[in-house]
């Protein structure tokens, strides 16, 4: 433990959360998750944080991260503009769904608030383990190549019920979004994950605003994750084209495994 002198008042440094974010943030930026998959759990259980505070935080630091790797991203040429346009007409409207949910359990109490997203968050990752473990199932296609048509209306499907759990419980802007296109339309990796860190700039971003209003974001906590995970997010972007396609997806469905197994066991 750190303690700083932040204008007059003093701020405790916990040298193992920024730690956490250095960790996440290269995550994120190499697979495009980490944001909730691993941080969410890592909140709950590794540091006590309480549900609401926990998807609140790790929304608007998921937003603050990304759009570094973003950045870096996009000086690679690995993003899919036209992907995430078709993607967004449906994560957005999920994304206020979710939220106006989140508004109207929290007219109740609190505790009824952090049950609500518990039990949401534990659904979110069983959901996420199936589809992965589908794509295991399933034979192995070639990188879709951009040659055929992406069925809009799956992608706005797969955009609206991303948007809904994100808004919830942080976890799925970039699990469930990468997990249903590598089973649906196997981009290469490297375009996925920089497609998917910027969708997850804008809809991490507009649930992490409105949880501001909800008053589940802990100010303290989201600045020391940043000092981590800014440099983080951005060593693992520049990763993420040196790393061969399957090596990834390994990273990926393993990530997701192990993060089920916690939550489900703990």
């Amino acid at each position: 433990m750190i303690i700083y002198p932040i204008k007059g008042w003093w701020i405790s440094m916990d040298i193992w959360i920024a730690i956490s974010g250095l960790v996440v943030g290269m995550i994120i930026g190499t697979t495009g998750m980490g944001g909730g998959i691993i941080m969410t759990p890592l909140l709950l259980f590794g540091f006590g944080v309480s549900p609401a505070v926990v998807v609140g935080t790790d929304l608007i630091f998921a937003s603050v991260t990304k759009s570094f790797g973003a950045w870096q991203h996009w000086r690679q040429r690995t993003i899919d503009f036209n992907l995430i346009l078709r993607v967004a007409i449906g994560s957005i409207p999920g994304t206020l769904t979710g939220l106006l949910l989140l508004l109207f359990i929290k007219q109740g109490n609190q505790t009824d608030l952090n049950l609500f997203i518990t039990k949401s968050i534990s659904v979110a990752f069983i959901l996420i383990s199936i589809v992965m473990l589908l794509k295991l199932a399933v034979r192995k296609k070639s990188i879709y190549d951009g040659s055929k048509q992406v069925n809009t209306g799956i992608l706005i499907s797969i955009g609206f019920l991303t948007g809904l759990l994100v808004a919830i419980t942080s976890v799925g802007s970039g699990t469930l979004f990468i997990a249903l296109l590598l089973w649906l339309y196997p981009y290469k990796s490297s375009t996925l994950v920089g497609t998917d860190i910027l969708h997850g700039v804008l809809i991490t971003g507009v649930a992490g605003l409105a949880h501001s209003f909800l008053g589940t974001i802990d100010y303290v906590l989201l600045l020391q994750l940043l000092i981590g995970s800014i440099p983080g997010v951005l060593i693992g972007s520049r990763i993420t084209v040196k790393v061969p396609d399957l090596y990834i997806r390994i990273l990926l469905i393993t990530m997701m495994l192990v993060s089920s197994f916690i939550l489900l066991f703990r």
